[in-house]
C-alpha cells in the first residue's frame, strides 16, 4: 500500500514537471516575454527570439509530421519525432529567468540563466520518465533549445526589462493549471489532423508500427545470403 501510494505521488510529480512544458503554458508566456523585450527597446532580440523559436518549432513539427503521417521514423533509436514540450521549456525557461534580471548584477542573471536550464531539463527528464518520449526524442530537442537561447542571449541588453505583465503569466499557470482547460492550445492534436490530412491516412502511426515495421520486419526477413 505505501508503494503503491509513494509511486503515484512519484508519477503525480513528474505529470506535474511535464506539464510545465506545454504549449498552453509556455506560448503564452513566450508572447509576454517578447511584449517585455519589446516594451524595454529590444526589438531585434524579440525579433531573432520568434524567428530562431520558429524555425525550431518548424522543425520539431516535420519531423512529427512525417511520423504521424507517413511512419518515418528511427525504431533502432525509438525515434518518432522531436519533444516539443523539451524544445520549449529548453528555449522559453532560461531566456524567461534571465531577462527578469536584466538590470541586476551578473550573477543574479546567472542565477536566473541557470535555474531556466535546470527546469528545462528536468521537462526534457519527465518525458521520458512518463514514457512520452525516448531520449533519443529528447537530446535533439535540448540542443536545439539551447542553440536558440544562445543566439538570443548573445544579442540581449544587459537593460532592466518592464515586468508590468508578471500578472498575466499568472493567469496563464491558472489557466493551464486549473482543472478547467488544462490544454486550451492542442499542439498534439493539431500535428495529428495535419499528418492525416497530407497523407490521407485514417488513423496515425503509433510507436508500436514503428517498431513491428522496421525491427521485426528485419527479424523475419533474416540474413542476407
Amino acid at each position: 500500500m505505501i508503494t503503491q501510494i509513494s509511486t503515484l505521488q512519484s508519477s503525480s510529480y513528474w505529470q506535474f514537471i511535464t506539464h510545465l512544458g506545454s504549449s498552453s503554458l509556455l506560448i503564452p508566456i513566450m508572447v509576454i516575454t517578447v511584449i517585455n523585450l519589446w516594451l524595454s527597446n529590444q526589438k531585434q532580440v524579440a525579433y531573432l527570439w520568434m524567428v530562431t523559436l520558429g524555425l525550431a518549432i518548424t522543425f520539431t513539427t516535420v519531423t512529427k509530421v512525417m511520423f504521424f503521417g507517413w511512419g518515418i521514423g528511427i525504431a533502432l533509436l525509438d525515434f518518432t519525432g522531436v519533444s516539443g514540450h523539451a524544445l520549449l521549456a529548453t528555449s522559453i525557461y532560461p531566456i524567461l529567468f534571465y531577462s527578469a534580471y536584466g538590470g541586476a548584477q551578473t550573477k543574479y542573471r546567472n542565477i536566473g540563466l541557470w535555474f531556466g536550464i535546470a527546469l528545462s531539463f528536468l521537462v526534457g527528464t519527465s518525458r521520458i520518465i512518463t514514457g512520452a518520449h525516448s531520449m533519443s526524442e529528447v537530446i535533439p530537442a535540448w540542443i536545439l533549445g539551447m542553440l536558440v537561447c544562445v543566439l538570443v542571449l548573445d544579442a540581449m541588453n544587459y537593460q532592466r526589462q518592464r515586468l508590468a505583465y508578471l500578472q498575466v503569466m499568472v493567469l496563464v499557470c491558472l489557466l493551464v493549471f486549473g482543472s478547467i482547460m488544462p490544454n486550451y492550445i492542442p499542439t498534439h492534436d493539431m500535428e495529428i489532423e495535419l499528418a492525416l490530412l497530407m497523407s490521407g491516412r485514417d488513423e496515425p502511426y503509433t510507436r508500436s508500427d514503428l517498431i513491428s515495421t522496421q525491427i521485426l520486419g528485419q527479424v523475419k526477413l533474416g540474413p542476407a545470403k
